[in-house]
């Protein structure tokens, strides 16, 4: 290897190294990056979340249970929450105390139809999906997410309700 390749080689790995840092920093300090349609594309800034102040529309970062997990991970990538998943990002739909139910047609939340919330029976592979059709009464710490971005979303319609909400999400520098 001439000395111009090897110095360029010891470059592009100090550049690596130094952006591999800067991402960890970010991550730690609560910068998220989404890439995926269910919210727009962008930055976000991850910070506690309240319970006390949820609202509908709130964006956040939850986490499904490991058995809702399970029966979405071939559409998720793997990450750190309980079933080995990534947090979803979505908007809260729903709070506790509130009635939800999911039929063929879609979502309702207390009677209010949701935008774009049909549930599809099967991938675009063909392969079957299982949504949670029926009444959802919301429990304590219970919350219903959504995404009425795009009708291909794995939101509460296939991990059903969500209690593991890991932190508030507030735009940075977003698509939208």
């Amino acid at each position: 290897m001439s000395g111009r390749l090897r110095t360029l080689a010891r470059a592009s790995l100090a550049l690596g190294a130094v952006l591999l840092a800067v991402a960890v920093a970010a991550y730690a300090v609560g910068v998220r990056f989404n890439y995926t349609e269910s919210i727009a594309r962008g930055l976000y800034l991850a910070s506690d979340f309240d319970p006390a102040t949820a609202r509908r529309g709130q964006l956040v970062e939850a986490c499904p249970g490991p058995e809702a997990a399970e029966a979405v991970a071939d559409y998720l990538p793997n990450g750190d929450c309980p079933g080995g998943v990534i947090p979803l990002g979505k908007e809260i739909a729903a709070l506790p105390g509130d009635r939800v139910v999911v039929d063929s047609l879609g979502v309702a939340v207390e009677g209010v139809r949701l935008p774009n919330s049909a549930p599809l029976f099967r991938d675009r592979s063909g392969r079957p999906l299982s949504p949670r059709l029926g009444e959802h009464a919301l429990g304590v710490g219970e919350y219903w997410l959504h995404s009425g971005r795009v009708r291909t979303s794995i939101d509460s319609r296939y991990v059903g309700p969500v209690s593991d909400v890991r932190s508030a999400l507030r735009p940075l520098l977003v698509e939208d």
